[in-house]
């Protein structure tokens, strides 16, 4: 960890005693008032959003101090930093500061003042949260070491819901965060309430609910500019109460921009387009009686653009090769690449359409509040993909058609004040259907000039190859290969590949108050899950013309980390069965909460029906046990907000990914035996010196993730040195899990004078990432060398007229990292960080 990380943790450990000179407060604190925060286990009057929550006077979920605090809690917030933050962690609304688990949770207010828009940009001020993107809109979440490679055709290992909704289509969980309550970051299995694939976590978006007594319209305008670069992106929220018991909202954004790449960069010879995006949400508010709550939301998006050119920033040897035969004048294709150059020969694409609905009827009875959430999803996302990166037409990857249908529907059952027992228990149970009918149709890899009957015979290709070559030999058309000009485009397979999930499951969870302080919590989720292949076949294509399927597949092949390993396995399967949670909490006498926690939780298993010349994958569900202990309380004062936890998890079957021609012609999956991460992180809010500055605010946070695989015996992966793919028999027990840095830490450090006209708030920040690899093979070729990034902005709000203007600056020192990458058989091919970009907005709401 670099000197800077040390100074930082150094500060953030001693200034809060600094903070606590001189200060002689009184009344509601100002951060947590933990000191009158109820149990942990106290029943609220009410589940999430119930009507006598969202009275026409008042909207649901409201951030900062609760309606009863309100009314005594003397007005000393200057900072936007600086809030009491409502969440529904456990399905229910509690303080954040009052719930046992491990959550971080930001107002829009907040994620406006520490510059992030988007959910990407949640790593910046979350400790051990890894956000990637890479392959254009394909999104890798990570938290603690726990996260999914497997991105492309298995389900996220952190589950994303938005509006109460689970979205598992990976292009599709990146959301901007216009027009939300709040953002939750719930870390470590969540199981039992959030159920589906939540290994590792879960982000919870919470949309703004239409308010019944104001009429307001925000219209927001940003320009961004960086080297070679120009974004333009025009927003609006309208809030549109209709009568006392019926009302709308409506958010929607535009935006366009011209890319990184640089002026001279082409594709196919031709000057990069730029992209674009649009996006509309419309939720609908109706209240039939006093104790019942109807809403529907409906919302489309719509990205264009070229979101999967990407950059070579390494090359293996097969690359090297390629690099040196490309015509005309040489050229370093890498260094051109970190100097965000591209050259490919494909004309790239991506065009990413999702469509999403839902209805939500909540019922407040006497004895229980009653949950009920139906939703639809269409996701598309067509887009091609040059694997070569460069101006040779070596191979290329054009998806025709991809898309999901998701079908969803939760009930839930949650007690209320009126439940018999309720002075001392608290009860959420319900049951969750999930569908999902996912895949390519079709998908397409065509191999140019650098065809593998030429690679066969130069040695490059391994055995497992072989194969491909009989067979194209079997077809009778090896010979009609080994003449195409280097030049044009040799052959092409095209796969259909389809997968359908069924999945249904219920869940307990009871928390119970020992005594006064301590309280216990038990939980459990069943679940049954049956994911198969639909459909897998296999044509070839020569000179444009396609010859009937060379393979239809019958039977699927094992890919776990086990003596079964490529053994014939069914296309379909069944995961179930019963996980439990058990947790204890002691709330002492000054507010702080203290809890620990047992968990168990499954991934269900997985197929790639994608495969050109090899039968499916099959990978076995990815079992977790964890263990965690944490800490929240309120220091000097209250002046100061302060979060721990520690936690052991240790997993197998750990599911991963590969992308190779040979194996299986693209897409492979498979499994680890056995890994494990544990750590600690620490989250610091704290006023400084509120007698003497008011408004001054710092915050840090930090975590160390030692994960490892413990049991990796038969990998995947590229060779060192030459970069050649080896689809086996690689021993990478010991390794760092993928994606996963040791250190992460970020600080911001805000001020708000008000002067004439209302507030002037200024923000410098910092995150440093120690660096990682996105292969478990620890390839240097495939890796994220450490990196700091440093930000600002200046923001004042003219109150008069409700208007508020931003200037902000990211990457001021223009540091480069990779946001992701796609590792392939010619080396890196690199999603690039945001260069120094420098920014205007402008807010108005009237």
């Amino acid at each position: 960890m670099n000197n800077a990380v040390r100074l930082a943790i150094a500060l953030g450990l001693a200034i809060p005693s600094l903070a606590a000179q001189g200060q002689e407060l009184e009344g509601t604190p100002p951060i947590g008032d933990a000191g009158s925060a109820p149990a942990p286990t106290e029943p609220p009057a009410s589940t999430e959003a119930t009507t006598s929550d969202v009275a026409p006077t008042e909207p649901v979920a409201e951030v900062g101090v609760s309606e009863p605090e309100a009314e005594t809690a003397p007005e000393r917030r200057s900072s936007r930093l600086v809030e009491e933050v409502i969440v529904t962690a456990q399905k229910r609304e509690e303080k954040l500061m009052s719930v046992p688990l491990s959550v971080q949770a930001f107002s829009p207010e907040s994620l406006d003042a520490r510059g992030v828009t988007n959910t990407s940009d949640l790593m910046k001020i979350t400790p051990a949260l890894d956000y990637g993107t890479q392959a254009g809109d394909f999104t890798s979440v990570y938290i603690r070491g726990i996260g999914s490679e497997a991105w492309l055709t298995s389900d996220p290992s952190v589950a994303t819901y938005i509006d109460g909704v689970y979205y598992p289509f990976s292009p599709s969980v990146a959301q901007d965060l216009g027009g939300i309550e709040r953002v939750e970051i719930l870390k470590g299995p969540q199981g039992t309430l959030f159920g589906r694939n939540a290994n590792g976590g879960a982000i919870n978006v919470i949309i703004k609910e239409p308010d019944f007594s104001s009429r307001d319209i925000t219209v927001s305008y940003t320009n961004g500019q960086a080297r070679d670069f120009m974004s333009n992106r025009t927003s609006m929220f309208a809030n549109l109460p209709l009568s006392d018991t019926f009302a709308a909202n409506v958010s929607a954004y535009f935006s366009t921009d011209d890319t990184y790449w640089t002026d001279d960069s082409t594709l196919a010879g031709n000057e990069i387009p730029m992209n674009k995006s649009i996006s509309a949400r419309v939720k609908l508010r109706w209240l039939p009686t006093e104790n019942s709550d109807v809403r529907l939301t409906v919302q489309g998006t719509k990205r264009d653009g070229t979101s999967t050119a990407a950059a070579p920033v390494t090359r293996t040897l097969l690359g090297e090769v390629t690099a040196a035969v490309i015509p005309g004048p040489s050229r370093d294709v890498t260094a051109d690449a970190r100097n965000y150059k591209i050259k490919p020969d494909l004309p790239i694409y991506g065009h990413l359409q999702s469509f999403v609905s839902n209805l939500t009827g909540i019922y407040n009875g006497n004895y229980f509040d009653t949950k009920l959430i139906g939703s639809a999803q269409v996701q598309s996302n067509p887009y091609n993909y040059d694997y070569d990166g460069t101006e040779l037409p070596g191979a290329s990857f054009i998806v025709h058609r991809q898309y999901a249908k998701i079908q969803e529907a939760e009930l839930q059952f949650l007690s209320n004040e009126g439940t018999p027992f309720s002075d001392w228990l608290t009860l959420t149970t319900g049951g969750f259907y999930f569908r999902n009918t996912q895949g390519f149709d079709p998908v397409e890899v065509t191999v140019g000039g650098l065809s593998l009957a030429n690679l066969q015979a130069a040695g490059i290709l391994t055995n497992q190859d072989t194969a491909l070559a009989q067979l194209l030999n079997s077809q009778g058309l090896g010979g009609i290969l080994s003449g195409i000009s280097d030049y044009l485009p040799g052959y092409a397979l095209s796969n259909i590949g389809m997968t359908r999930t069924e999945s249904w499951s219920y869940y307990l969870q009871a928390t119970a108050k020992i005594t006064d302080a301590l309280s216990l919590t038990m939980g459990a989720r069943y679940q049954h899950e049956r994911r198969g292949v639909l459909e897998s076949n296999t044509a070839l294509e020569i000179a444009g013309l396609l010859a009937p399927r060379v393979f239809d597949w019958t039977m699927a092949r094992n890919a776990c980390d086990c003596d079964q390993k490529g053994q014939a396995y069914p296309l379909s399967d069944v995961t179930k069965g019963w996980k439990p949670k058990v947790a204890l909490d002691y709330l002492f006498d000054d507010g702080t909460l203290l809890y620990a926690s047992y968990q168990e939780a499954v991934k269900a298993h997985s197929y790639n029906a994608f495969a050109f010349y090899l039968r499916p994958a099959y990978t076995p569900p990815e079992e977790m046990t964890a263990y965690e202990i944490g800490l929240k309380t309120a220091l000097f004062d209250n002046t100061t907000r302060l979060t721990t936890a520690v936690w052991n998890y240790d997993l197998t079957n750990l599911q991963t990914q590969a992308i190779s021609l040979l194996n299986g012609g693209a897409l492979s999956i498979s499994t680890a035996g056995k890994a494990r991460s544990r750590g600690f992180e620490v989250d610091v809010t704290s006023e400084l010196f509120p007698e003497t500055f008011d408004g001054l605010v710092f915050t840090i946070n930090g975590a160390y993730v030692d994960a490892i695989y413990t049991k990796y015996e038969n990998g995947q992966g590229h060779q060192e040195g030459t970069g050649i793919f080896l689809p086996s028999g690689q021993n990478y027990t010991g390794n760092q899990i993928t994606r996963t840095p040791k250190y992460t830490a970020s600080a911001a450090l805000s001020k708000t004078w008000l002067i004439p006209g209302g507030p002037l708030e200024g923000t410098i920040s910092t995150y440093y990432n120690d660096g990682f690899f996105y292969e478990a093979s620890e390839n240097p070729l495939f890796s994220q060398p450490s990196y700091q990034t440093y930000g600002a902005h200046l923001s004042y709000l003219y109150e008069p007229k409700n208007l508020r203007l931003t200037l902000a600056g990211e990457n001021l020192t223009d540091e480069f990292y990779t946001a992701g990458q796609l590792l392939l058989d010619w080396g890196a091919m690199a999603t690039l960080g945001a260069r120094r970009t420098v920014s205007l907005r402008v807010d108005w709401t009237f």
